[in-house]
C-alpha cells in the first residue's frame, strides 16, 4: 500500500471521476487538485488535508468507515460503474489496513506525497502521486 493513499486526500478526488476510465490520469488528478485546493493558492495544504477529513468524518468520531467514505461520494452522483473503483481507492488510503481511514493514514498519504517534504502540496507532487493511486485502483 506504499502508493499515497490517497490521499493525500483522494477521497473527494474521486468524487470527480464521473467515468469509469480515469485515463489519462493526470488529467483527472489535475481535475481533483481543483477541488482539494480549496482557497485556490495552488498549493494544498495541512489546513485542506485537515477540511478534508472533517468533511468525510460524518460522524466526527476521528475516523472514516468505509461506510461514511461511500456516502459522501454517492452524495456526489458518482458514476454507478466506478463502484469497485471506490472500493479500490479505499484500500489503497488505508495504509495500517484496518478498514477505516484515520489522520495516520491522510498524514502518510501526503508525506508520500510531499516529495521535496516543504509540508504542502504543490501542484505537481499532487497531481504526479494522485495519478498513480488512480492507476493503482483502476488496475486493482
Amino acid at each position: 500500500m506504499s502508493v499515497l493513499y490517497a490521499l493525500l486526500v483522494c477521497l473527494p478526488a474521486l468524487t470527480f471521476a464521473q467515468s469509469f476510465d480515469l485515463r489519462p490520469y493526470n488529467e483527472s488528478a489535475a481535475t481533483a487538485f481543483s477541488h482539494v485546493d480549496l482557497n485556490h493558492d495552488g498549493v494544498f495544504d495541512r489546513n485542506e488535508l485537515d477540511a478534508t477529513f472533517k468533511a468525510a468524518d460524518i460522524n466526527h468520531d476521528g475516523t472514516i468507515t468505509f461506510h461514511e467514505y461511500s456516502s459522501q461520494i454517492q452524495g456526489l452522483n458518482h458514476d454507478p460503474h466506478t463502484n469497485h473503483l471506490i472500493h479500490a481507492l479505499f484500500e489503497v488510503y488505508d495504509a495500517d489496513n484496518n478498514h477505516q481511514l484515520d489522520h495516520h493514514d491522510y498524514d502518510l498519504l501526503f508525506s508520500l506525497a510531499d516529495s521535496n517534504n516543504d509540508n504542502v502540496l504543490q501542484k505537481t507532487e499532487f497531481v504526479h502521486y494522485v495519478a498513480i493511486i488512480f492507476e493503482t485502483a483502476e488496475s486493482v
